[in-house]
């Protein structure tokens, strides 16, 4: 039992027993016996980065890759064997050779990126991060020569597919060639909704999914689920770490409808529109003269999230499916490969068809049997509890539950039909969570008897009621050591059984912070991360961050023409609302602002450009004042 083992205080604990025997008869569920992704996962390796090592531009070693030894042994007692075995083979790294002219990066950032040998240089498909993708691109040109980049594709709108375009191309370059830039309708809207304005939430919630703060060792992370950890390394004495801009160069061409065709480079490609399935602005395209299909991130080696731990737009699952249907029914008897851009690539018309049904199936029927139970009655969290694959899907590595799960999922797609209340106007009004677990420690007698209640249920293995309890003590109290100890206890076994990448990440990120604490919260400045934004995104970005204690009673009205464009919006705050339109006149009873879109952030950042007017400068520090920058390492699994 759990609450036998020895503490070192704010240190990871030994799997228990229990654990031990749990992840035993776990691995006998397991197609042990299907060895086929360990072949594709190396196939066409050509090298790898020199020394197993990513180094930012000035040669200093940013993150260490070397994880052979790590991985090249049976899975430890604190990590599930399934997810052991995706970590491993999600580790190897390199530059592959998938088709003739047809490349991948692989194992360098949580994605691939792909590069297309086009008449005069390389068409690049998702560029990951900035330090992998520069890694990756030098191997490029190591291996198959130094050629310009000829065109940028970006099959999706997260950032993981666009934040290294840097490490690629730089801006001027891109406008001084005019190289094409493709990505699917909606692109940069769809960018600005979770890096920017939902960005600070999902940022911090996505440390719990992806266990930025956790060691790569067997009581730590050990894999993203859909792509490796990499260790990163700590900048040299007196360096400091640089930050970089996550947005992307902006697309100079959208795509908008299936059977689109566009030639780069002399590469010839043909799209599929992937709208609302794993991103809202999503495309898969195939390249007719090498037989290959990329299906972006709809056909991972595992099963996806229909809603991410770290939150999201939720996701159409029924579209989902039904685009995997499109694509087989459109590309599968004339593809001869197929990529993604995560995991491995699929060869051979028989492989890739029984893939992709298999897989599409999965989907489905996650979708059905969810709506089929919400239509009976059940709730999101009693679908969840009742919802299994049936062992013809389960018994498939690429459906396994890696990155998204099952239970997770099935509340999504709840959600997605229902919206988050359950029906039982019980719901309609709850407490806050601090005020509700306050009562209902008081209600079962105080936190002692919810110790020994939460002790009671794990000595019979009833978990999650465990968990209930203790999460109730420690927001009821949270200076109740004896609570977070043992939660933090509970949360850790529980992530060492865990299949799921974002689970066990998720897991020990509560319980390191239940031990260690998440460091104060702080709150940035107000138009921190906005810069390099046109002025109408730098408007919605703002609108977001009003603080309405401080718009009370305040009334503003101007015009701000961008000096670049001589587009003209008039900005209004009324009703601590801030409004804005783009204008086809300036208002001109009203005050005018002429500025680039550098130089309004500039303004609002404290840092008028020279020029500015005294009554200018004034009216937009005014403005400024307004806002405030969003909550920065906000608590989570305490009050």
């Amino acid at each position: 039992m759990l609450r036998r083992c020895i503490r070192r205080q704010g240190a990871a604990q030994p799997a228990t027993a229990e654990t031990r025997q749990k992840l035993l008869e776990f691995a006998r569920t397991l197609p042990v016996d299907d060895k086929h992704d360990r072949a594709l996962a190396m196939r066409g390796f050509i090298a790898t980065v020199p020394g197993n090592v990513l180094r930012d531009p000035d040669g200093a070693v940013v993150a260490d890759l070397d994880t052979n030894a790590f991985f090249n042994r049976p899975a430890p007692a604190t990590v599930n064997p399934s997810l052991w075995r995706n970590a491993g083979l999600l580790a190897r790294h390199g530059l592959f050779n998938v088709a003739d002219r047809l490349y991948q990066v692989r194992g360098l950032s949580i994605s691939n990126m792909t590069v297309i040998v086009g008449d005069t240089g390389y068409v690049v498909v998702d560029p990951g991060f900035e330090d992998a993708a520069r890694a990756g691109m030098e191997l490029v040109y190591h291996h198959l020569g130094r050629k310009p980049v000829t065109g940028i594709l970006y099959t999706h709108s997260h950032s993981d597919h666009y934040s290294g375009v840097r490490g690629v191309l730089s801006d001027e370059e891109a406008a001084r060639r005019k190289v094409p830039v493709v990505a699917p309708a909606g692109f940069i809207r769809e960018v600005m909704g979770e890096s920017i304005i939902a960005g600070p939430a999902m940022g911090r919630r996505a440390g719990y999914q992806f266990g930025f703060r956790l060691p790569q060792t067997e009581t730590g992370g050990v894999t993203l689920g859909i792509g490796p950890t990499i260790r990163t390394v700590a900048p040299p004495a007196g360096r400091a770490a640089t930050a970089r801009s996550r947005l992307p160069i902006v697309p100079t061409h959208e795509i908008s409808r299936t059977g689109e065709t566009l030639t780069i480079d002399g590469v010839r490609f043909e799209f599929q529109m992937a709208t609302n399935t794993e991103a809202p602005a999503e495309l898969h395209f195939y390249l007719p003269d090498f037989k290959a299909l990329c299906l972006a991130e709809n056909a991972n080696g595992t099963l996806h999230n229909a809603l991410p731990v770290r939150g999201a737009l939720v996701r159409d699952v029924n579209a989902w499916a039904d685009v995997l249907t499109e694509a087989i029914g459109r590309y599968g008897d004339r593809s001869e490969v197929l990529f993604t851009s995560h995991f491995w690539p699929h060869w051979g018309r028989a492989d890739i068809l029984d893939y992709l049904q298999n897989h599409r199936d999965a989907y489905k029927y996650l979708h059905d049997q969810s709506v089929r139970l919400m239509n009976d009655g059940l709730t999101g969290n009693e679908i969840a509890d009742q919802l299994r694959y049936p062992d013809v899907l389960a018994s498939r590595w690429f459906n396994r539950e890696y990155y998204g799960t099952l239970s997770h999922n099935s509340r999504a797609v709840y959600q997605r039909y229902m919206g988050f209340y359950d029906g039982n106007p019980a719901h309609l009004d709850p407490l806050p969570p601090e005020d509700a677990a306050k009562r209902y420690v008081a209600a079962i007698g105080g936190g002692e008897r919810g110790l020994a209640l939460a002790e009671e249920a794990e000595a019979k293995g009833d978990h999650r009621w465990a968990v209930e309890l203790l999460d109730r003590l420690v927001f009821a109290d949270p200076t109740n050591a004896r609570a977070k100890a043992r939660l933090a206890d509970l949360y850790e076994q529980l992530g060492y059984r865990a299949e799921s990448s974002t689970w066990r990440n998720g897991y020990l990120t509560a319980a390191q912070e239940l031990r260690q604490g998440s460091g104060t919260p702080t709150r940035g400045p107000a138009f921190a991360g906005l810069a390099n934004l046109p002025i109408d995104l730098l408007l919605d970005a703002a609108a977001v961050r009003l603080v309405p204690d401080r718009a009370r009673g305040v009334v503003l009205d101007f015009n701000i023409v961008d000096a670049d464009t001589g587009v003209s919006r008039r900005v209004q705050v009324r009703n601590a609302v801030l409004a804005h339109e783009a204008t086809d006149r300036v208002v001109t009873c009203q005050p005018v602002v002429r500025l680039t879109a550098q130089g309004f952030h500039a303004a609002l950042s404290g840092q008028p450009p020279a020029g500015l007017k005294t009554d200018e400068q004034a009216l937009l520090r005014r403005f400024a004042e307004l806002f405030d920058g969003p909550l920065q390492n906000f608590a989570i699994v305490t009050p």
